[in-house]
């Protein structure tokens, strides 16, 4: 039996100074490994996705969902306790994750090498759009950016049209998993040499490293790359692709192997499909309207009937709330659900750990509660709390 003291990452602990997505994204599958996280806010509006819609009770259903079992401390990082305090806490932890613009960490007097001081094999991840050095380093930026910088963005969207904006913020979560491997390597390397390590996470770094595979090629030989809607993964192939179906639904056709494009050609009772030359051209606008309008002849639902069993790379294109429902990720334990009170929201847990449990913290819940933990006495908290440097 798995229990929180068998987790791989139990009794590491850890102190999330960032906000929105990625660094809380981090430090959720670093809870669901076992780690204990402390959440620091400062004491105006703290993390903004707390507001963000759509809600779950009082807060964001994204903020419930990442901050799920982390305790919450509102310090005033600008104020000399405030840093004080923080750096009291850093002294009993083993990582800090923080979000902020390169230099704005050593300017409140938190830096690297002042963490250091107080704990010399502590583990920083600096977690920025661009990275601490470069021309682009101060500047700002969101997923969107960091996706157009990498060359990603340019490769998704319809021939002829504009690169799309995805409903799905990857590269803020292609940077958040990048973060957790490398505080894991981080750790692991602690283990046996007994030194810290700072983190300098650069999100646009991790995009463009993701797309190297597929990009190498055409940088490396001064080739063009296939444009929107032109390439084997991104609309050139009419076997990989989204196709409507008769209720104005969709099923995804990943036939890519000739042995799928074949098995799925006979049960669309079309055999001459498999045929086809399974690269880019001007023949597959035809064959993409004969399978679009064979699909179009069924409900999705009648097709994931006909294909239930059929090993061929075709799925229904399920919505969130069914997919968080989906017998699938009901096997593997990964389906999971708000407490009764919120209401019936239900998401898909990580894979990476165990289910995190409790509700999201409230700004500043623990912030008594770790104080007194600290070592502080209750009218020294109440002072705290009085002149504004905690709430």
């Amino acid at each position: 039996m798995v229990t929180r003291s068998t987790l791989p990452l139990a009794g590491v602990r850890v102190l999330d100074l960032s906000r929105l997505l990625p660094g809380p994204y981090t430090t959720w599958v670093l809870a669901s490994m076992g780690a204990e996280v402390v959440k620091v806010e400062d004491t105006a509006a703290g993390d903004y996705a707390r507001n963000m819609p759509p809600l779950l009770g009082e807060v964001s259903a994204l903020f419930h969902v990442l901050n799920r079992g982390k305790r919450s401390i509102a310090l005033d990082l600008k104020s000399e306790q405030g840093q004080a305090l923080l750096l009291r806490m850093a002294a009993k932890v083993d990582v800090v994750v923080e979000q902020f613009r390169p230099g704005v960490m050593e300017r409140l007097g938190v830096g690297y090498e002042r963490l250091r001081q107080v704990r010399e094999d502590i583990v920083l991840c600096s977690m920025t759009g661009y990275g601490q050095t470069g021309p682009m380093a101060a500047l700002a930026g969101h997923d969107i950016n960091f996706q157009a910088l990498a060359g990603t963005l340019w490769m998704d969207g319809e021939a002829g049209g504009p690169p799309s904006v995805s409903g799905i913020p990857s590269g803020d979560l292609f940077g958040a998993m990048a973060a957790v491997s490398r505080i894991m390597a981080a750790l692991y390397r602690r283990e046996r040499s007994s030194t810290g390590e700072w983190i300098d996470l650069a999100i646009t770094d991790v995009v463009a490293s993701v797309a190297a595979p597929l990009f190498a090629a055409y940088s490396q030989q001064g080739e063009a790359a296939p444009g929107r809607g032109e390439g084997v993964l991104n609309g050139g192939l009419a076997q990989y692709g989204t196709y409507r179906t008769r209720d104005g639904r969709y099923l995804a056709v990943g036939a890519l192997e000739p042995k799928f494009l074949q098995r799925f050609a006979e049960l669309a009772g079309r055999p001459e499909w498999a045929q086809a030359l399974p690269l880019p051209g001007p023949h597959q606008d035809s064959l993409r309207a004969e399978i679009a309008e064979v699909i179009a002849t069924r409900s999705r639902d009648e097709w994931e009937q006909l294909l239930e069993g059929v090993d061929c790379c075709v799925s229904p294109v399920l919505e969130p709330s069914e997919a968080a429902a989906h017998p699938q990720f009901r096997a593997r334990g990964l389906a999971a659900g708000a407490p009764a009170e919120l209401g019936p929201a239900r998401w898909v847990e990580t894979p990476m750990g165990e289910l995190v449990e409790g509700n999201a913290p409230a700004q500043g819940e623990h912030s008594a509660e770790l104080l007194l933990e600290l070592g502080l006495e209750a009218q020294e908290i109440a002072q705290l709390r009085a002149c504004g440097v905690i709430r």
